[in-house]
């Protein structure tokens, strides 16, 4: 009952950061594209050609980056979900190109 109290103070303080906090470079790592029927990971040339073509007519914006990558048959992964904690906005952005 202690250790439950303990975290619940941790929670409600918002000291619960301090635990769960990782370096963004880390973070940034546990998020992935990957291709639906081979299961690779997205090269950095995959990436970067949508990246070039999202950003070669119009501003660029995570939505149409995920939707290129989804297009070419990639989908969006993360192997940790402290990823989403972390990065809210990605995650709700890339959510549904998931399946």
């Amino acid at each position: 009952m202690r250790v439950i109290s303990f975290l619940l103070c941790l929670f409600l303080s918002g000291c619960i950061d301090l635990l769960t906090y990782r370096d963004s470079y880390t973070i940034d790592k546990m998020a992935y594209w990957e291709h639906v029927s081979s299961k690779e990971i997205a090269s950095l040339k995959v990436r970067n050609d949508c990246f070039d073509k999202v950003n070669k007519n119009n501003e660029f914006t995570q939505d149409r980056y995920g939707k290129c990558l989804y297009e070419k048959g990639y989908r969006f992964k993360t192997n940790n979900l402290l990823y989403c904690y972390h990065r809210k906005e990605k995650c709700e952005v890339y959510d549904k190109y998931r399946k």
